[in-house]
């Protein structure tokens, strides 16, 4: 859902214009509570749904003045925690799917900008099933970026078919594993391997176990190493 389709789904709420731009502000954090927005992003954004647009300096303030907001860097605003739990609470069910919120819980995602799209998705992903506790799911989408990141050092070596099996399927976490280990034309450091190790045992049991749950310290224990291997494939696959 884009800020214009959140704006058309509270069009019942006959809502005044500084009260659709607390709303507007509101939809802005959901991703960050700390990215705000100026009276003019909020007047453009409230016309470019068709709604009338308000007189920016009216607007810039009657958002000095209520209580709802906080100002920001750059002329923004944004709002105070209290009201951001209230809005949520009021427009929560009508904005359906929210953006993932920005996160470096597990692992940071500057590390991963600019390498492929789909692995950026699934930091993020793991990233944001740690804040919410999530944890299995953490550890699962943690083996999924590792599976990514090895295939990706021996597709950018173009040695791919190394990794598959009969079928022609890339092998699962396990048999990757062992072939990286095994494979001395990539130097993998002592920490990126120990790391590797730590984690296959946390993410077979996330994974396979049905009588396991991961917690909070499974994901803290093995945090550390997963970095180390993580950043470390991100070079031998040069995606960095």
């Amino acid at each position: 859902m884009k800020a214009v389709d959140f704006l058309h789904c509270i069009i019942d709420l006959k809502l005044s214009s500084t009260d659709r731009a607390i709303a507007l502000l509101w939809w802005y954090g959901c991703a960050d509570p700390a990215q705000g927005a100026t009276p003019r992003e909020l007047c453009d954004g409230i016309e470019s749904a068709g709604y009338a647009r308000p007189n920016v300096t009216r607007l810039g303030a009657a958002l000095r003045r209520d209580t709802r907001t906080r100002r920001g860097p750059g002329g923004t605003f944004r709002l105070h925690p209290d009201a951001r739990r209230a809005l949520s609470e009021e427009h929560g069910a009508r904005a359906g799917s929210r953006p993932i919120p920005i996160s470096s819980a597990v692992l940071p995602r500057e590390l991963f900008v600019g390498t492929r799209g789909y692995i950026e998705k699934v930091v993020a992903q793991l990233n944001a099933s740690y804040e919410y506790s999530l944890f299995d799911c953490c550890a699962v989408m943690c083996r999924r970026l590792l599976e990514t990141l090895i295939i990706e050092v021996y597709e950018g070596a173009r040695r791919a078919e190394e990794i598959k099996d009969h079928d022609g399927h890339f092998l699962m976490f396990d048999g990757l594993l062992k072939h990286l280990e095994n494979d001395g034309s990539f130097n993998l450091g002592r920490n990126a391997s120990r790391g590797l190790k730590d984690f296959k045992r946390l993410g077979d049991q996330s994974a396979h176990n049905r009588r396991f749950n991961a917690r909070k310290n499974d994901i803290d224990r093995v945090r550390d190493g997963l970095r180390a291997a993580a950043e470390e494939l991100v070079h031998l696959g040069s995606l960095a």
